[in-house]
C-alpha cells in the first residue's frame, strides 16, 4: 500500500486563483484516496486575498485560515493536513514552495517579503525550512525573466507540475535541472486550484507521513514515489505501480 500526498494546493479562502474552498478540497482528496495534503496558498507577495492595510498579525491570522479550515475538515476525514506556502520572488515571478515552517515563524518575521532572495533563502533554511522551486520553467505573462534557477539557494525542484495549462510548465526542462543537480529533492505537485484536477499529482510513500519534517526526511531517504498524471512512478518518472 502506498500513501498519497498532494504537495501543492490552493484554497479559495487565501489564494485569489483558488476555485474551491478548503473543505471542498479536503473532501475531494479523501474521495480520491489521498492520505494527506500540503496547503500551499500564495504568500502576501503573490496572488493572495489578504488585505494589506491590516496589522502583520491580522494578515498572518487570515493567511493561515485556508490551512486551518483544511486541517479541521481533515480531522473529520482522517486526512493529514500540513502547512506550507508558495512564495514569489518579485519582480521576477519565480515561485517557491516553503515547507517545514509554521505560524510562529511567519509572525516573527514581518520583514521576510521584502528581503532579497539570497537573504530570504538563508532565513528559511536557518529556521529549519526548505525551499522547493515550483514549475521552474513555466512561461506566463507574470514571469518576467528567462528561467535561471538558483540551485545553490534551493533544496529541491518540482519536476512535475500538473495544471490545466501543463504545456506551459515545460516539465521536461525541470527534469533536466533535477538530473543535473542530484543533490536536489524531487517532488510532483498538481498545483491544484479546483477539484477537477484531484488525483493527477503529488508524492507517495510506503508509510504514513507524520509531519513536514518527516516528509522531507522521507524524500531524502529515497523512500518517495511521484504521482504523475495519476500514475505512480519512481524518482526518474518510470511507472512502477498503479496500485494507489
Amino acid at each position: 500500500m502506498l500513501y498519497k500526498y498532494e504537495t501543492h494546493l490552493h484554497t479559495s479562502e487565501v489564494s485569489k486563483c483558488g476555485k474551491n474552498t478548503a473543505v471542498e478540497m479536503m473532501r475531494a482528496h479523501k474521495k480520491a484516496g489521498y492520505t494527506g495534503v500540503f496547503v500551499t496558498d500564495h504568500f502576501f507577495n503573490g496572488n493572495c486575498t489578504i488585505p494589506r492595510h491590516l496589522s502583520w498579525k491580522e494578515q498572518v491570522d487570515l493567511f493561515v485560515r485556508g490551512y486551518k479550515l483544511a486541517e479541521s475538515e481533515g480531522e473529520k476525514l482522517d486526512l493529514d493536513v500540513f502547512f506550507a506556502w508558495e512564495y514569489v520572488n518579485n519582480p521576477f515571478g519565480e515561485d517557491y514552495l516553503i515547507y517545514n515552517l509554521d505560524y510562529d515563524f511567519l509572525l516573527a518575521h514581518p520583514e521576510q517579503e521584502h528581503l532579497p532572495f539570497e537573504e530570504y533563502s538563508r532565513l528559511i533554511r536557518e529556521n529549519g525550512g526548505y525551499l522547493i522551486q515550483a514549475h521552474p520553467y513555466r512561461t506566463a505573462d507574470y514571469i518576467l525573466y528567462e528561467a535561471n534557477p538558483k540551485v545553490d539557494l534551493i533544496d529541491g525542484v518540482e519536476v512535475n507540475n500538473t495544471t490545466s495549462d501543463s504545456p506551459h510548465n515545460h516539465n521536461e526542462l525541470a527534469w533536466e535541472l533535477a538530473r543535473a543537480n542530484p543533490q536536489l529533492m524531487r517532488i510532483s505537485g498538481t498545483d491544484i486550484h479546483n477539484t477537477d484536477l484531484v488525483g493527477l499529482g503529488g508524492v507517495a510513500f510506503p508509510y504514513r507521513i507524520k509531519s513536514s519534517q518527516h516528509f522531507i526526511d522521507a524524500l531524502k531517504a529515497g523512500d518517495g514515489y511521484l504521482i504523475i498524471d495519476g500514475e505512480i512512478t519512481d524518482m526518474e518518472g518510470n511507472i512502477v505501480d498503479k496500485t494507489v
